[in-house]
């Protein structure tokens, strides 16, 4: 197996994602089809379940493009269905210590590195293929990403860098800004030093930095700082967009 979005960041590459909340196999293929390199599945905002994931990631796969799905907490059994299906990684939210980090790591690994469990989904061709080859390689190849939207974690940054296996820290500036007692300031000081540290620390330890950019001029902004994955569009927000001003262009 070969995971995209890890070989564009290896080559220092950006990697625009869509999130899609709504669960509908439809608008992952939409999304797929539209250039994003990853489609983000959300279980954590979201309705996206065991019950609609596997439809979704198929639909992703599809059109080239690789599903992560952004787990509603450390959760072992939705995990291990993700990326059974054959999700190519998974985000994990609120992150706050050393532990909840190896917690996370451990659910995309197999052992010894890890505790995930081994079944024939569809990596694996449902048992038709050669199930060692894949966890030799899965554990390389699935992305292990790191909500970074707790002052707890901004805290303890550098000892969860330090933690073998970790891909992305994803910038989650709603909660951040919130916890720091700045409601929705997606650029607050504090903020912007917390997506700092993560740059510094992160390129000491060969971990990306992933932001929510709210345009194209944020997307240039934070890419000359040195972030490279972008959670650049939800599907439904767009839809709500595009929807709105067309009703409004079309008043007489």
């Amino acid at each position: 197996m070969t995971n995209k979005i890890k070989n564009l960041l290896k080559d220092n590459k950006p990697v625009f994602s869509c999130t899609i909340r709504t669960p509908h196999p439809n608008l992952a293929e939409i999304a797929g089809l539209a250039g994003y390199e990853c489609i983000m599945l959300d279980g954590e905002h979201g309705t996206v379940s065991s019950d609609t994931l596997d439809a979704m990631i198929l639909a992703v796969k599809a059109t080239g493009a690789t599903s992560i799905f952004r787990a509603p907490g450390v959760d072992r059994t939705l995990v291990k269905q993700a990326l059974d299906h054959g999700a190519g990684g998974i985000l994990f939210p609120h992150i706050r210590t050393v532990e909840d980090a190896k917690t996370a790591v451990s659910l995309c690994k197999y052992p010894p590195q890890g505790k995930r469990g081994a079944g024939p989904g569809r990596p694996i061709q449902y048992g038709m293929g050669d199930a060692r080859a894949y966890l030799n390689e899965a554990n390389e190849q699935v992305i292990v990403a790191l909500m970074l939207e707790e002052p707890d974690a901004v805290e303890n940054l550098e000892a969860i860098a330090e933690i073998p296996g970790i891909d992305i820290f994803n910038m989650g500036p709603w909660d951040l800004s919130t916890a720091y007692g700045h409601p929705i300031e997606e650029k607050h000081p504090l903020v912007m030093k917390a997506f700092e540290k993560a740059l510094e620390i992160g390129k000491k330890h060969g971990i990306h930095v992933g932001v929510s950019p709210a345009d194209a001029e944020d997307v240039k902004m934070f890419y000359n700082k040195g972030a490279r994955f972008f959670e650049s569009v939800g599907l439904e927000g767009l839809l709500i967009n595009e929807l709105s001003n067309f009703r409004k262009d079309c008043e007489p």
